[in-house]
């Protein structure tokens, strides 16, 4: 080989492996930003309101917030209207003042700052069948 291509070849290899390690870090990074949001969505779990009532789940087993997440998020499969209910420890309940409204097949948050451990249940704004998932 002769001393032209030795060198061209070196310097291309440098500038390859260069631009690989440049981009390393900002993948990492991308990566990174993404933990809470993935950590959380990614403890979601599936919920099938049936329709004749307003709540979800009726009744209990109540809903608990978890550690994975800091608000109690929805991804409705139908957009709805949606309320949080809680269930403090000294008894009874109560609900949001206000209903959210969350489109289909999007993550809304609707309540933020939830305590880890707290038990809920989703007040839906109308009667009819809902299903999607949920994460807090």
């Amino acid at each position: 080989m002769s001393i032209g291509k030795a060198v061209t070849a070196s310097l291309f290899s440098a500038l390859l492996l260069g631009g690989v390690l440049a981009a390393a870090p900002a993948a990492q990074a991308q990566t990174s930003g993404e933990t809470g949001p993935l950590s959380c969505y990614g403890s979601a779990k599936s919920y099938s309101k049936p329709a004749g009532n307003r709540w979800y789940p009726q009744g209990g087993p109540y809903l608990t917030a978890t550690t994975n997440c800091a608000d109690i998020n929805i991804k409705p499969n139908t957009t709805t209207s949606i309320a949080v209910c809680w269930l403090p420890s000294s008894g009874g309940s109560y609900c949001q003042g206000s209903y959210k409204t969350a489109p289909a097949g999007q993550w809304t948050v609707v309540a933020t700052d939830v305590r880890d451990g707290t038990h809920f249940y989703f007040d839906f704004g109308s009667t009819a069948a809902n299903s999607g998932v949920w994460a807090a």
